[in-house]
């Protein structure tokens, strides 16, 4: 097979879209095909408040490539009907991330995704970030210092689009390898399914968890310190949208937590904590910190999810069986070439080892899938159950 080689950074050609017009002339020549690579430049919480879409790259099979504006253009839904389409082929590289903002912004839901990420995964890659693919696969050398890119900023320099560009201008010769090597190793269904399984796990993302139970280490507080700390990181959200800066940028997660378990929060101690950004310190914030952690005082305590969980009460011999299957499991990944977790999830080890049997929770034999169930779970049961009787 003949694998086309990706253009360099500096001479990638590209049509920057920044008008409907140009938009739609973009979308008529795209929907020619059946196959686009896609990526998308965001900003999320790096040099600005919250996570925003900065540019959509798009490139097809004929080697054109754009990019999409959606600070310029602001009605997208042409585009969105393209990238819908249920029987277009969308190739990304480490998918999840994208497809979970274009759905969250633009209520996008991507069906056909071949992610080079997960393909390369499968082929027993290691190194699998796009950087190291195109130098392992075609010499390409990436320039990093993009990747700390203010994307939200314009006009953006000349090699900065290009480089953007670059990233779907090389996806297709990617996939062309990639395929070409999961075919020989006669695992393209496998990761097929993988993809479609993921691509189908969008439409049941739970709701988002709260700011102040992510927060490191929250689940050490009491109730009424989180009660306190959710209170406190409304304030700063809100501080933050205003100033548009990143939450982290206003004041740490570890300082308000620090402020959730005093006794009392008042402005000399506001002004004696260090490292925050200047308008914290302004009088008119300084009694907003006040009255949110008094609020935080008097409203409903919280429990952290954390404490929720119900914990499986104690097996003898779980600890052991599930080393046992850690192992085995070590053992059949070197046979296949992958990683450990590929095969069978941890999740399913566990609930094995602690069940000391085959059958699966309704939930995790949901998640298996089908070659991992004609692949893998029958060598896996033969070998659970000698572990059972010994």
């Amino acid at each position: 097979m003949t694998t086309s080689h990706p253009p360099a950074a500096d001479s990638t050609p590209y049509v920057l879209v920044q008008t409907s017009a140009a938009l739609r002339k973009a979308v008529e020549h795209l929907q020619g095909f059946s196959s686009l690579a896609l990526d998308m430049e965001m900003e999320n919480h790096f040099h600005h408040y919250g996570l925003h879409v900065a540019l959509i790259q798009l490139s097809s099979p004929d080697r054109k490539n754009f990019i999409v504006d959606p600070l310029a253009v602001a009605d997208l839904q042409l585009l969105g009907d393209l990238l819908t389409r249920p029987s277009l082929d969308l190739i990304l590289h480490d998918a999840e991330f994208d497809h979970r903002t274009a759905r969250a912004i633009y209520g996008w839901s991507f069906r056909r995704i071949f992610d080079t990420k997960i393909a390369a995964m499968f082929c027993g890659i290691r190194q699998f970030g796009l950087a190291a693919l195109l130098q392992q696969f075609f010499d390409m050398h990436v320039d990093k210092r993009f990747q700390k890119t203010d994307w939200l900023k314009r006009p953006l320099p000349e090699n900065a689009l290009r480089y953007a560009a670059r990233d779907t201008a090389s996806l297709h010769a990617l996939k062309a390898v990639l395929e070409e090597r999961l075919t020989a190793l006669g695992r393209l269904d496998w990761f097929h399914e993988e993809c479609r399984v993921r691509a189908e796990q969008m439409d049941q993302t739970p709701p988002p968890v709260p700011a102040h139970f992510r927060a490191k280490q929250s689940h050490y507080l009491s109730p009424r310190q989180l009660a306190v700390l959710a209170a406190l990181m409304r304030v700063r959200d809100a501080l933050a949208r205003r100033l548009d800066k990143p939450v982290h940028f206003v004041v740490r997660d570890d300082i308000l937590m620090d402020w959730a378990r005093r006794p009392a929060l008042d402005e000399a101690a506001i002004r004696a904590t260090r490292s925050m950004h200047p308008q914290v310190y302004r009088p008119p914030h300084l009694q907003q910190w006040i009255e949110a952690f008094n609020a935080g005082l008097a409203a409903t305590e919280e429990v952290h999810p954390s404490t929720q969980r119900q914990r499986r009460p104690f097996r003898p011999g779980s600890d052991k069986r599930l080393k046992a299957m850690q192992n085995w499991r070590r053992a059949l990944a070197l046979e296949f070439d992958l990683e450990p977790h590929l095969l069978l999830s941890n999740d399913i080890l566990n609930a094995c080892a602690w069940q000391d049997s085959a059958t699966l929770p309704p939930e995790l034999a949901s998640a298996l899938r089908d070659w991992q169930k004609t692949v893998v779970w029958p060598r896996f049961v033969d070998q659970f159950d000698t572990f059972r009787k010994s």
